[in-house]
């Protein structure tokens, strides 16, 4: 589990975009606009974590903000040195910004200051060393794909892909009824998310599925992740997932260092445990009645795991 994003209301909707995309390196989607009920909104991506909404509405009350109460009264972003935290903090100084904490080392650990964002937010610029991640998102490139991070112009090759019900039955998800249903997946799942990539044709550029290592939610480990995946049922019986799986293997465990991966597929899904044999995953077990999907369907896990080569020695 971890927190997904923060939401603030504010009347300087773009004033507190460009806030944080130029001191913070955020990244926005494109803004959302509900006419109806006078909505407006951005989503502010980070390099990792949670991300930021940003909501206006006509009939929203100017209240101010008071530091000492009870609620939420601050939110941190992580940076990967003190020295960026210094000149960030300067920077934000110079331009006007409050600065209401200066730098200094918490009895925690960390090194911090604490600034105010336009609206009187109060905005912790944080460093500690063991929790900065050297991890990239870098491309993957195999002999026929390319497997890249996902990007928001990604959302209509996602709808065209996960429209079908025979993708999302096999995956427990339900099929997209619309492009900004695909849109909103691809924010809250795709984008806010390291370890995962998109499935890209080489010879096309086309989308074609998803594919990614991310932390296993029954195992307590930082040494083990779990490989999920999905493809596009136009590519089934080509092996490109059988070529994107063996390259994250080899990330996993030769650039991340991994201990084990675990994959977790439907017993009815053959192809994907085809996919995991292939590649020497072992049949840990049944995990039953593991799950109830969307439309109401109980269904056990089949559960694989493949150990590092290095610790089979």
């Amino acid at each position: 589990m971890r927190i997904h994003h923060i939401a603030i209301w504010t009347f300087r909707l773009e004033e507190l975009r460009n806030f944080y995309i130029r001191y913070f390196n955020g990244k926005s989607n494109e803004k959302y606009i509900n006419p109806k009920k006078g909505f407006e909104s951005y989503f502010i991506y980070f390099d990792d974590g949670a991300s930021l909404e940003l909501m206006s509405r006509t009939d929203v009350q100017n209240t101010p903000v008071e530091e000492n109460r009870l609620g939420l009264t601050h939110f941190a972003l992580a940076f990967q040195s003190k020295e960026d935290v210094l000149k960030t903090t300067e920077q934000l100084r110079a331009d006007g910004y409050m600065i209401v904490g200066e730098p200094r080392t918490s009895g925690d650990g960390y090194f911090e200051s604490v600034v105010l964002d336009p609206d009187g937010n109060r905005v912790e610029c944080v460093y500690r060393k063991e929790e900065t991640s050297e991890e990239p998102d870098a491309p993957i490139e195999t002999e026929r794909l390319l497997l890249r991070p996902f990007v928001e112009s990604d959302a209509e090759a996602l709808f065209a892909c996960c429209r079908n019900p025979n993708i999302g039955n096999n995956a427990g998800w339900q099929p997209h009824a619309s492009l900004e249903e695909s849109r909103e997946v691809l924010r809250s799942v795709f984008l806010s998310q390291k370890g995962v990539w998109a499935i890209i044709l080489k010879d096309n550029g086309q989308l074609i599925g998803s594919i990614g290592i991310i932390a296993d939610p029954r195992r307590e480990n930082p040494q083990v992740r779990m490989l999920v995946y999905w493809l596009d049922e136009a590519q089934w019986g080509k092996g490109y997932m059988t070529e994107a799986v063996k390259a994250v293997l080899n990330y996993g465990f030769g650039t991340l260092k991994l201990s084990l991966i675990t994959a977790n597929c439907y017993p009815h899904n053959e192809r994907s445990q085809q996919v995991l044999k292939r590649q020497g995953f072992v049949h840990e077990g049944t995990l039953h009645q593991a799950e109830v999907t969307y439309d109401g369907h109980v269904y056990d896990h089949q559960c694989y795991y493949l150990t590092n080569p290095e610790y089979q020695k």
